[in-house]
């Protein structure tokens, strides 16, 4: 995860960015759930950031498929990289927010015999899959088993044919929009629907690797694309504003990571800082910092914020404008911090993340 030459600095920028984008997220949707119909500014602030940073986990996939789909494996040590590296610290990470939701439950709420707790722990797993955020996960977990083997394929075939897959996928993605995808639980009727989601967002890997291996970037191009992601923000913030109004209820469909828009505005991320390399050297730091650290940040971000929300330091302590790009900075910290820590206890770094 850290930048080792100029040539690809830029996808540790991207990592940074996504990192921090989807801390945003999680801070800024509260604001919109607990604003709508009471306060029109706030509510417009976090629908703002919101939709400022729907590239965030889009970006995560390309990174993955940008790094890994053009390389040749040993699928055997792939896999023990991936055992090691991802899976490991996930299981620890289930286990602290398996804890942890269970220690912000009333006590009247909380199971005390052990069968009980077993029983609750089931129910929450199938419930949301233990915390939301998980769903990512779980998806990459399937992902990373196929990985090797579409990466060989696509190697074979001509750019030109990638861009056409690219568009069909598109045109999919918007003829299933209607199609409910549980991407959280785990009940049986959810399954199916789950795999398809997975499948669909498997896709961004394939525009990660078809915009790495494009040409170097002129700076003409690069405005193109950062006009273009100004537009992608006015359009989502503007159409879920219509949307919800004319529904009379919160409607974040424009949000969705399969969205057009969304796609748009995530491959407009990623060309704006294709090839640009950062030349300040404390930005730098904190960019390798942050990336170093990126996948921890990402796993104990929602638990860090849960505690934040429940002693009072979340959006409320400021207006929106204010307060959610402050109270995402705190919990990027935050999380740094943790995974710092985590890392420094014997064995830690295996499960830190």
């Amino acid at each position: 995860m850290s930048s080792k030459t100029n040539s690809t600095q830029y996808l540790d920028t991207l990592r940074a960015l996504a990192t921090f984008g989807v801390i945003i997220i999680h801070v800024s949707t509260p604001t919109l759930k607990m604003n709508f119909g009471k306060n029109l500014f706030y509510w417009m602030s976090g629908n703002l950031f919101d939709s400022s940073v729907r590239f965030a986990v889009p970006i995560f996939l390309m990174l993955t498929g940008a790094t890994m789909l053009g390389r040749e494996y040993n699928t055997r040590e792939f896999y023990k990289k991936r055992f090691i590296r991802v899976f490991i610290p996930f299981l620890f990470w289930m286990v602290v927010y398996w804890v942890f939701r269970w220690s912000v439950l009333r006590s009247w709420q909380q199971p005390k015999e052990f069968m009980a707790i077993i029983r609750w722990a089931f129910d929450l797993f199938v419930a949301e899959g233990i915390s939301k955020h998980f769903w990512y996960f779980y998806m990459i977990l399937v992902v990373y088993l196929f990985v090797p083997f579409v990466g060989k394929e696509l190697r074979k075939i001509k750019k030109s044919t990638i861009l056409q897959l690219i568009i069909v996928w598109v045109i999919l993605n918007f003829f299933l929009r209607g199609v409910p995808m549980n991407l959280y639980g785990w009940s049986v009727d959810s399954v199916a629907s789950k795999f398809l989601g997975w499948f669909l967002h498997a896709g961004y890997l394939v525009v990660g690797y078809y915009l790495v291996n494009m040409p170097i970037m002129t700076s003409k191009f690069r405005i193109m694309a950062m006009i273009t992601f100004v537009l992608s923000i006015i359009s989502s913030t503007l159409l879920t504003y219509i949307f919800s109004e004319n529904a009379h209820k919160l409607d974040l469909s424009m949000y969705g990571y399969l969205t057009i828009n969304t796609f748009i505005q995530s491959v407009a991320v990623f060309l704006m800082v294709k090839d640009y390399n950062i030349k300040n050297r404390v930005a730098l730091q904190i960019q390798h910092a942050i990336c170093n650290y990126s996948y921890g940040i990402y796993l104990a971000h929602v638990m860090v914020l849960g505690i934040f929300f429940n002693c009072g330091f979340y959006w409320k302590i400021a207006h929106p404008l204010i307060s959610i790009p402050v109270v995402s900075v705190v919990t990027l910290i935050t999380c740094y911090l943790i995974i710092f820590v985590l890392r420094k206890i014997p064995a830690g770094k295996y499960v830190a993340g």
